[in-house]
């Protein structure tokens, strides 16, 4: 089974900034190490912004990337699907999978990336955290970087570092990836590809 406990501690890097944040630093080089020097050069940046910067201009920071005039949204099911009925499908299925596992979203949605992203060391089926990563999240997360363009952003350097995780993590897979282009009527969360039935019921 794959070990994905670094997700639980990758995930602090997206939440609302707090002072606990410079706690994770040396936590998150640790991880970031085994994937590749030149990914830390990603973290130097934000290194500097939450040692140095005030905790409310973090938190400004923050809100005007992701929530205020947003660069791009942490909302997983919104950034595949956007306002259509489908993220609602998407919504419910991966509720049922926080609850499964009591995993605390808090105040936040489900389908918000930092609740994924501690929802996965706790999925005890694999061919499920696959799908989610490989077809799902790998996709989504292409596309959230896309939406900064050539701006410069921290929070841009630290889902291009996630990404190469994941990406490093599930190289390959019998799942498809969500395709932004061609919604096509495709059972993401039936294992139709590999044969297999994961207990979703997403169709994309």
């Amino acid at each position: 089974m794959k070990d994905l406990n670094h997700y639980k501690l990758l995930a602090e890097l997206f939440r609302y900034p707090s002072d606990d944040l410079k706690t994770y630093l040396g936590k998150w080089i640790d991880i970031i190490a085994k994937y590749g020097t030149e990914l830390i050069l990603k973290l130097d940046s934000f290194a500097v912004h939450i040692n140095e910067k005030p905790l409310s201009f973090q938190q400004e920071y923050y809100i005007r990337t992701f929530d205020v005039q947003a660069s791009c949204f942490l909302d997983i099911g919104y950034v595949l699907y956007g306002e259509d009925y489908q993220r609602g499908i998407f919504m419910v299925n991966i509720k049922k999978e926080q609850l499964k596992v009591s995993n605390d979203c808090g105040s936040e949605l489900p389908d918000h990336l930092p609740n994924i992203l501690t929802l996965l060391p706790k999925i005890q089926d694999t061919d499920l955290a696959e799908e989610l990563v490989y077809s799902m999240l790998i996709p989504a997360i292409h596309e959230m970087i896309l939406k900064f363009g050539d701006g410069a952003n921290l929070y841009k350097g630290l889902l291009e570092i996630l990404v190469t995780i994941m990406e490093t993590d599930y190289p390959d897979s019998t799942y498809e990836r969500f395709d932004f282009g061609v919604r096509k009527e495709t059972d993401l969360f039936e294992g139709s590809q590999s044969g297999m039935h994961i207990p979703f019921d997403c169709k994309m």
